[in-house]
């Protein structure tokens, strides 16, 4: 009678453990989002103002992108160094991060309506790659069900990305006069807000979907 109690009281109390455990992940990874999220809004909220007050039109333009290029940097540095930054991003559905890219349709959209204010050059090298990744995103994000699907947005996604950043970074620090509208609103969102987040979320895929061969597809999409 005494053993069964025991067994009893010793089952309780692990289910109490494990009750506490699972409150307490869920605490930690609700101060971890807001965290995120916090981190996120202010990332935002700098950027638009380093637009509106035309920071980056009183330093040399030099500064630009490497400043694009040590976020997205920071950003991957972080992910592979902090563990706990490291599941959280590893828990966004595979899913969610190709409905995140669809804005690229409208990046490209703004590119294509600046025609004439912006470097054609630029524009031809990043509205149309944009738009073409963005649908491309859309159309995983509903029809996407295999890993050679998901293999084709990041590696057609990320080939547009570095075109688009590589021809803006070049002929932004080159002086191109016609350059001048990405550092400033509403243009400047993009290379350093929107940009730095596009590049970081290819990477955590494609870095995902290396490292699945024990998991089902699924597990990662959803």
């Amino acid at each position: 009678m005494n053993i069964t109690v025991n067994t009893q009281n010793v089952n309780q109390s692990n289910n109490d453990l494990n009750i506490l455990e699972k409150q307490s992940n869920a605490v930690l990874q609700f101060n971890l989002e807001k965290r995120v999220a916090i981190g996120v809004a202010i990332w935002g909220i700098a950027s638009f103002f380093l637009g509106y007050y035309r920071f980056f039109t009183h330093i040399p333009r030099l500064f630009f992108g490497v400043t694009v290029i040590i976020i997205l940097t920071s950003l991957i540095i972080i992910y592979q160094y902090n563990q706990t930054f490291k599941n959280f991003s590893n828990s966004i559905p595979l899913k969610a991060i190709a409905l995140f890219h669809t804005w690229r349709i409208f990046a490209g959209w703004i590119f294509l309506s600046y025609s004439g204010m912006l470097s054609q050059t630029f524009i031809n090298c990043a509205a149309y790659g944009d738009i073409i990744s963005g649908f491309l995103a859309l159309a995983i994000f509903i029809f996407g069900h295999t890993k050679l699907n998901y293999y084709i947005f990041d590696v057609i996604g990320l080939l547009d990305f570095i075109i688009a950043v590589g021809a803006g970074i070049t002929l932004t620090i080159t002086g191109d006069n016609q350059m001048l509208p990405i550092v400033q609103l509403p243009l400047i969102m993009i290379p350093l807000f929107g940009v730095p987040l596009s590049g970081f979320t290819h990477f955590i895929s494609l870095n995902r979907l290396s490292k699945m061969k024990n998991k089902k597809l699924i597990e990662l999409v959803e």
